[in-house]
């Protein structure tokens, strides 16, 4: 640790040093309140997830009920191409959830919750991936049908049986139901989690303002050491928080500019009156 003497409106590199005069109770009003903060906003994806799980659950029927029950001969396998247009159905629906959830979270994060926005990161992309990836494997089912059966392929899916190409897209589309749904259910349960807790943004919690504590704070220290000695996990925080601030900061600088200019237009047209 390096100990030097510098006065609370000094700064650098975007962070703030405390001498030995500021007092701890002084140090507590520079950082934000719940009031500014403004009140809790409900997360409202996980209802976009529940029905994503619930249209993955509706192709899983409709591929079992056809595998099952045999089509129709006067149909030539229809049903198989049934299943691929429902599944191109799923990816667009899968696209557009993945665009909701991505603004959503980033919102999320500009209000100050970078902490859960990074743990939920991963299944929030989960499912166009997995979609992707197989829609990826059908088309390659696809081209293998059509390269080994190009003249009796729809005889061999009306009479294939446990090996006609609606049994393999069946079974692939079992596989992608059971992964999609348990990562639905997982990014379901922790936002109604985040939900019923309704936390205060990291911005407020003790651990993201160490230099608050009085335990932590040396005598005309520069920096932090955390008991546990983490540095990475409190570099990684600061990172995130130094992030939010720029974020903030611009989305503030786009909002001073915009009354800027309505200050400006009711000034000229009160002095051309």
């Amino acid at each position: 640790m390096v100990s030097l003497n510098r006065s609370v409106n000094m700064n650098s590199g975007g962070a703030t040093f405390f001498s030995e005069s500021v007092n701890v109770d002084d140090r507590e009003h520079l950082h934000p309140t719940a009031q500014e903060i403004g009140p809790f906003k409900p997360l409202q994806t996980g209802n976009l997830f529940s029905l994503h799980l619930l249209f993955t659950i509706v192709l899983d029927v409709i591929a079992i009920y056809y595998a099952v029950e045999h089509p129709d001969p006067k149909s030539k396998c229809r049903e198989y191409f049934a299943i691929l247009y429902i599944h191109i159905g799923l990816w667009i629906f899968t696209l557009v959830v993945d665009q909701i959830t991505r603004k959503a979270h980033h919102n999320l994060k500009l209000n100050g919750y970078l902490e859960f926005h990074k743990e939920s990161q991963v299944q929030v992309v989960l499912p166009l991936y997995i979609v992707s990836l197989w829609s990826v494997v059908l088309m390659f089912i696809q081209t293998l049908m059509q390269h080994f059966y190009p003249d009796d392929f729809a005889e061999k899916c009306l009479k294939g049986g446990a090996l006609s190409p609606i049994s393999y897209v069946c079974a692939f589309i079992i596989v992608e139901s059971c992964i999609i749904a348990g990562v639905n259910v997982n990014y379901i349960m922790k936002v109604r989690n985040f939900n019923k807790l309704k936390p205060p943004p990291d911005v407020l919690k003790d651990e993201w303002v160490p230099g608050t504590s009085p335990i932590n704070v040396g005598e005309g220290e520069v920096g932090y050491r955390s008991p546990e000695g983490n540095v990475c996990d409190l570099l990684e925080k600061q990172a995130d928080l130094i992030i939010h601030l720029q974020q903030n900061n611009e989305r503030l600088s786009k909002k001073v500019i915009a009354l800027s200019a309505q200050i400006q237009q009711l000034r000229t047209s009160r002095t051309t009156q």
